[in-house]
């Protein structure tokens, strides 16, 4: 079973688990213990989502290189099936990314529009940006009010769609390719181009359509009148697969990844070609309201 049909059953199971405990909820009697309003069996609300998000590098060849702050909204909702359980659901929509460094093997000169065939080695520094619409299925286990508040955790599994990617580049050109009549590439080392800053690069075909995550978040609800309360809290959002698509690298390609040397520098005569795997992680804040 390949990754998008194990994403797709996830989803679906979530789905019809979440639809049975609604059902489950409108047959059941929730009550604040004689409080002036009966507990609803359902919550819902909108929330702000300031993030710190980071790249886990697995491939054993880039190197991760600090975290981003992003920003994001949502929707969120409870299904009460029990006085102190719930469902939680909603739609999130969220930037995360973060920063690496690795090899590549890049063709045409940046200083010469007209040079579209050049090879050059660059070491390439990137500040990737990824947007996501997510669909979140949590189970959230509640307290009883204490005071104006209620605690609650929550775990579970997020279901996302790539919107749209885009980076930031810093590539410092190391080596240009000689023009010989071997098969074999000689490499001399470049000296004129120096590093190129390139802002705001469409990257979707280098990033993976589709997202897993694992849900673990803390928080609390600050009553403030009636069934209206601040909603605060703090989630993990871990993602599970890789998210870097390397459908457009390789030896036929106009760029290829490049694995280093024993010493982490680049070996121009011995040039190897990898596919690049990470994935997102992102620490979400909420600050919202529910209803």
């Amino acid at each position: 079973m390949d990754s998008t049909t194990l994403f797709r059953s996830a989803a679906l199971s979530l789905v019809c688990g979440v639809l049975a405990l609604s059902a489950q909820a409108q047959g059941t009697d929730t009550s604040n213990d004689g409080g002036r309003y009966p507990s609803p069996k359902f919550r819902m609300g909108l929330h702000l989502l300031p993030s710190m998000a980071w790249l886990d590098v697995r491939d054993g060849q880039g190197t991760p290189e600090g975290g981003v702050v992003r920003f994001g909204f949502g929707f969120t909702a409870d299904v009460m099936f029990a006085d102190n359980y719930a469902v939680g659901t909603g739609i999130n929509v969220f930037r995360n990314g973060g920063k690496l460094s690795y090899f590549d093997r890049v063709t045409g000169d940046p200083m010469d529009a007209a040079d579209d065939s050049t090879q050059f080695l660059v070491r390439r520094e990137r500040t990737l940006t990824q947007h996501w619409v997510e669909l979140p299925v949590s189970f959230k286990f509640r307290t009883r009010q204490i005071g104006h508040i209620t605690y609650w955790g929550q775990f579970g599994l997020g279901l996302g769609l790539n919107l749209r990617s885009t980076a930031k580049d810093r590539m410092d050109y190391l080596y240009r390719e000689l023009s010989t009549a071997t098969m074999e590439d000689e490499w001399l080392e470049e000296t004129n181009i120096g590093v190129v800053n390139v802002e705001d690069i469409p990257v979707e075909d280098e990033a993976a359509l589709l997202r897993a995550a694992m849900i673990v978040g803390l928080g609390l609800e600050y009553n403030l009148s009636g069934k209206t309360a601040l909603l605060l809290g703090a989630t993990f959002n871990n993602g599970l697969f890789n998210v870097a698509s390397n459908r457009n690298f390789g030896p036929a390609q106009p760029e290829e990844h490049l694995e280093t040397a024993n010493d982490g520098s680049l070996d121009p005569a011995g040039l190897t070609g990898y596919d690049m795997k990470m994935v997102d992680n992102a620490i979400l804040f909420s600050v919202g309201l529910l209803f």
